[in-house]
């Protein structure tokens, strides 16, 4: 007889035991891999399979009766895993001692090791199924299989290892309707606090890309413009240098992550026009403005299919285009993360595929369908900035000075506002920096500037001391990971004003870290005059000759 169905089919709901003529059985409703259920003697396969649920039990006992796995708070000083996948960690050790464990006590044969993967609509059915097979053959399963979509949706890929262990997947296309307790794929701002957490995996980055149809000759929308279309007032297409007539705006379901950072981004604290038209997939939504010369969608930019993508003008007038280097660098103004969210009883080889996605195989996939790499890399200061910069934008001398001819790193180093304590994920961005900087510096020599930026509350001077601490505080980190910086410098704002929206204003909370190969020297301390008067000497202190 067979049992393990998933809660949602309607066999389990009657509590069916299903009849289990041989180890590939399955259930004939939602397709999940049904597990065996017996006395267990004779063959031995029932003691393999108590010891191996007994192992699982200590695991998940030994998680949460003495270690606090990626703690959702912690001070900002305190020291952080180097990595969310770092195993200095009491609690990253006991996963890979619990990995350890249940492959040297494997079930028995036919004893399926179940998980479910919550999110995948992010990456869609093929690409999901695509990866999942190549994480199982890399992790040495033979005989992967991908089965088609059962009634709900999922899809279940299922493998063998050579000894007979058999491990099914099962990947969710739930969306953001997965609960907080799931392994899942999300999308998360780049710059909100309420969806940056430390127990996430950065996979790739992707943005929100506004599109219109073909044919519709607008070829640029402001973040104020779209605020207003979002919260339902009627605006007339030839205001925005498009087709005259009401622009009819598309959105996802509420449910949908991407719904999330269109309120994050672009609503902030407006309500939602109760006009908007409202769509299940991204697929769906483009094909409606596809449809709809008066349309105006946004979607993710990984699914904007043969869409027109518009510039968008961000706070302070730069016209941004969602390039990839635009997004890697995460300054086009609706630009968000794809993480693995991971709760404390994750399965061990969920935490593996979490890796696995990190990594340079799957990467190079991700970055194929759409997505910037998650990796950092260099960018030519070119292809750093926007396409027009913004009459409100004045970059200061120094700042100009120090990154001529040098590269921008990808990534953004975030802070709370007016202070020089890093945001919720910051460390775990630093770490992947830092082993870049020192993969960058083993073949030739080159100089390693943090600069940092602020445009928080406050005058001048009071910017430029605290971006300078911004950039101490980084430099530090580095510094400690065996990391030579040379220019450790504060250049305060880019605007003479704080910016609008609390998006606009946490991308201006930041530091940046170029390379040059040319040698480049700390420089003598700002001098900064006040309003009032007053005389303030700002950085100066070189981190290394």
């Amino acid at each position: 007889m067979c049992t393990n169905l998933p809660a949602a089919c309607s066999q389990a709901a009657a509590r069916a035991v299903l009849p289990c003529p041989d180890q590939d059985a399955r259930c004939p409703t939602c397709g999940a891999a049904l597990l065996p259920i017996g006395d267990g003697a004779g063959d031995g396969k029932g003691t393999g399979a108590v010891r191996w649920a007994a192992s699982s039990l200590a695991v998940a006992l030994a998680l949460g009766a003495g270690w606090n796995w990626w703690p959702q708070s912690a001070p900002a000083d305190a020291a952080q895993p180097s990595g969310a996948m770092a195993l200095a960690t009491p609690a990253a050790l006991a996963v890979a001692q619990a990995a350890s464990a249940l492959e040297s006590e494997p079930p028995g044969v036919g004893t399926p090791n179940v998980f479910a993967l919550h999110g995948m609509d992010v990456l869609g059915p093929v690409l999901s199924g695509e990866l999942m097979e190549a994480f199982l053959t890399q992790e040495g399963h033979v005989e992967v299989h991908r089965s088609p979509p059962d009634p709900h949706g999922a899809v279940l890929v299922s493998a063998r290892r050579p000894g007979g262990l058999r491990q099914d997947i099962r990947l969710e296309f739930d969306g953001g309707s997965a609960a907080p307790s799931d392994a899942s794929l999300r999308r998360v701002s780049s710059t909100s606090g309420a969806d940056l957490k430390d127990n996430q995996v950065l996979v790739g980055m992707d943005a929100l890309a506004v599109i219109v149809h073909p044919d519709n000759p607008m070829d640029h929308v402001s973040l104020a413009q779209l605020r207003e279309l979002l919260s339902g007032r009627v605006v007339d297409g030839s205001r925005l240098g498009g087709l005259a007539g009401p622009v009819r705006v598309k959105v996802r379901n509420e449910a949908a992550d991407s719904w999330n950072l269109v309120w994050h981004q672009v609503l902030g604290d407006a309500s939602a026009g109760a006009e908007l038209q409202r769509h299940d997939s991204d697929a769906a939504l483009v094909a409606a403005v596809g449809a709809d010369a008066h349309a105006l969608g946004l979607v993710p930019l990984s699914a904007v299919g043969s869409a027109k993508v518009l510039a968008v003008v961000d706070s302070t007038g730069s016209v941004w285009k969602p390039t990839p280097e635009a997004v890697a660098t995460e300054r086009y103004p609706l630009t968000h993360r794809l993480v693995m969210q991971m709760p404390a009883a994750s399965s061990p080889v969920a935490l593996r595929y979490a890796q696995f996605l990190a990594g340079p195989a799957a990467q190079t996939k991700l970055r194929s369908s759409g997505l910037a790499s998650a990796s950092p890399v260099l960018i030519d200061q070119a292809n750093a900035g926007p396409l027009t910069v913004g009459a409100a934008v004045k970059l200061p001398k120094d700042y100009l000075a120090l990154t001529r001819g040098a590269q921008l790193m990808t990534g953004r180093i975030g802070f709370a506002s007016e202070s020089a304590a890093l945001d919720a994920v910051a460390h775990v961005d630093i770490d992947r920096l830092a082993r870049q900087l020192k993969e960058q510096a083993s073949g030739k020599p080159v100089s390693v500037l943090v600069l940092g930026v602020a445009n928080d509350p406050g005058g001048f001077c009071a910017n430029r001391s605290l971006s300078d601490k911004r950039a101490a505080t980084v430099a530090d980190v580095l510094t400690a990971q065996g990391v030579q910086v040379r220019v450790v410098r504060g250049v305060g704002r880019f605007a003479p004003a704080p910016a609008v929206g609390a998006d606009d204003a946490a991308r201006e909370r930041r530091v940046e870290v170029w390379v040059s190969d040319a040698p480049v020297r700390q420089p003598a301390p700002f001098k900064c005059i006040s309003g009032t008067g007053q005389v303030a000497m700002v950085g100066g202190a070189a981190s290394a000759p």
